[in-house]
């Protein structure tokens, strides 16, 4: 109880504000120790040992701290010069970002200002613009009123040498005013008019003309009637052509009659087509020819071409030669009464044996 209340009267005499409050603490307790190891005897060497290696351990630490107290004193300065550090680049950064932010601004006024002046050079465009049409309109006006200027001066002039020329003073002089409004109505006619150029052009482009139509038509004709003749002589030659078929099929009398049948039909086929080539020709001539009783050379060559397309040109000049072998011939004509007598008489085969 004594030693109780000497560490409670001891401990209340330390102030906890003094820089030293734990070791003066520490101090009382050592004392109180120290008395309480006197009392026991029986346990005073344990204690005295545990006492010694406390106070070994507690000397050993107070020499580490004193070891350690340059390295705190090295890190509370580095701590100290990296806050320094710090708040200077913190303050530059302070000044930069206020630098940016007042070119930022400078860019925005410098903006605005190019944008009022784009505004006034558009707005300066529009009135000049305005002033070119104004102008042009001013210039219409101006050569107009010249020109009725010109010809009132015109009338003038004429009116003064009509005067030294009595008998023409019925004729009246033209009014400018009339000719202003005539010359305004011959604009809005010039307008419609271009309007519904354009509009009969836009509706009218893939229109035939009338004449074009009328040759297509009867060139049309002309090609259905040849149409015909071809299809005509077609069915002709494809009933010969079945007949010989069937004749061909028989298989009693195949090989006898193998040699007649070819023969056969190579003279049908060749008088077919001698037969459709006279009556091309036929036509050819009487296209040529409709009403007159001769026939140019140049027409009868192309009348040749086009019955003949297979020849050559030797052979159409052979053609035209035995054409013009009649004796009352001329040079340039020849007669379609001898044409027609000659188709006749042996077909288009009459004029030349090339033809066989």
């Amino acid at each position: 109880m004594h030693l109780e209340s000497y560490v409670n009267k001891e401990l209340h005499t330390i102030s906890s504000h003094e820089p030293t409050f734990q070791e003066l603490k520490l101090q009382v307790y050592r004392d109180v120790f120290g008395c309480f190891i006197k009392e026991f005897k029986t346990y005073q060497p344990l204690l005295s040992g545990i006492k010694k290696e406390y106070e070994n351990t507690l000397a050993y630490l107070q020499d580490q701290i004193r070891e350690l107290e340059p390295l705190r004193t090295h890190l509370r300065l580095v701590t100290e010069e990296c806050d320094r550090k710090i708040q200077a680049r913190w303050a530059e950064e302070q000044a930069e970002i206020g630098a940016l932010k007042r070119e930022k601004q400078q860019l925005q006024r410098h903006i605005e200002a190019m944008r009022e002046k784009q505004k006034a050079m558009e707005a300066v465009v529009d009135c000049l613009q305005s002033q070119l049409s104004q102008q042009y309109l001013q210039y219409r006006e101006e050569r107009d009123a010249r020109k009725l200027l010109i010809w009132k001066l015109n009338d003038l002039t004429r009116g003064s040498v009509k005067e030294e020329h009595p008998a023409d003073d019925n004729i009246e002089a033209k009014d400018p005013v009339g000719l202003q409004l005539a010359l305004k109505v011959c604009r809005e006619d010039l307008t419609k008019a271009q309007v519904e150029l354009n509009r009969m052009k836009a509706e009218y482009w893939d229109v035939v003309p009338r004449r074009n139509w009328d040759t297509l038509e009867q060139t049309h004709r002309q090609n259905l009637l040849q149409l015909k003749t071809l299809q005509g002589d077609f069915d002709q030659l494809k009933r010969e052509y079945d007949t010989l078929l069937e004749l061909h099929k028989s298989g009693s009398m195949q090989n006898k009659t193998q040699d007649p049948i070819t023969a056969q039909m190579d003279e049908s086929v060749s008088q077919g087509q001698s037969r459709t080539q006279s009556r091309n020709l036929k036509d050819l001539i009487n296209l040529d020819a409709p009403e007159s009783n001769t026939l140019t050379v140049q027409e009868f060559r192309a009348a040749l071409r086009t019955a003949f397309p297979l020849k050559s040109d030797q052979e159409i000049d052979e053609l035209v030669a035995s054409a013009q072998s009649e004796p009352d011939n001329s040079n340039d004509t020849i007669s379609s009464q001898r044409l027609h007598s000659l188709l006749a008489e042996s077909g288009v085969a009459a004029l030349h044996p090339a033809l066989e």
